[in-house]
């Protein structure tokens, strides 16, 4: 009579294989937090634009309704309800108007015929990406500058391009960079 031994085999994974699947799911999760990050960036820049514009023709409007130019402020447009909710401090009663990245969001008028619209707190790259998106096709016929930290751009050299761009909003600041876009009261 023979014994036959069995040898129970119990197959599982070694640490080796099991480091292996867990850095490809790393690298896979890692690749999607990038795509969202880069989604939700463009999605910021793309509200910002359409804020700007937003904004130039509130104030258009209310300058053909009042005599002057010179006194208008942030504040003005957003209670005459110029200026999206999602940048004021209160909907019904603001006291600051904010853009996404949490910087200050101001008005001048430097000339009786233009006005500005000023934005602080820039990133870096969303200031080179708001550049380029706002001087290009379709964009507001009234811009006439847009100033990237101290680089003033004309509107002779719209579109803006990405290196230049990216020169302008180059400085690296730690409340982020500031940039204004200038439009004429008439488009």
């Amino acid at each position: 009579m023979t014994h036959q031994r069995t040898a129970r085999q119990t197959r599982g994974f070694t640490l080796t294989e099991a480091a292996i699947v867990l850095g490809i799911v790393g690298l896979i999760l890692g690749a999607i937090w990038v795509a969202a990050a880069s989604v939700y960036a463009n999605l910021r820049v793309k509200q910002t634009t359409e804020q700007i514009l937003q904004i130039a023709q509130a104030v258009r409007a209310l300058h053909a309704t009042s005599t002057t130019i010179t006194a208008i402020t942030a504040l003005d447009v957003a209670r005459a309800g110029g200026i999206p909710k999602d940048m004021l401090d209160n909907a019904t009663n603001p006291t600051t108007v904010t853009n996404v990245w949490g910087g200050a969001v101001t008005i001048t008028a430097p000339t009786p015929t233009t006005f500005t619209i000023n934005y602080a707190g820039v990133p870096q790259q969303p200031c080179a990406d708001l550049a380029v998106r706002s001087t290009g096709a379709g964009r507001d016929a009234g811009l006439t500058n847009v100033l990237l930290n101290t680089t003033n751009i004309a509107a002779a050299a719209f579109p803006i391009s990405v290196s230049a761009a990216v020169t302008g909003c180059s400085v690296t600041l730690a409340a982020g960079q500031p940039i204004a876009f200038t439009f004429r009261l008439r488009a």
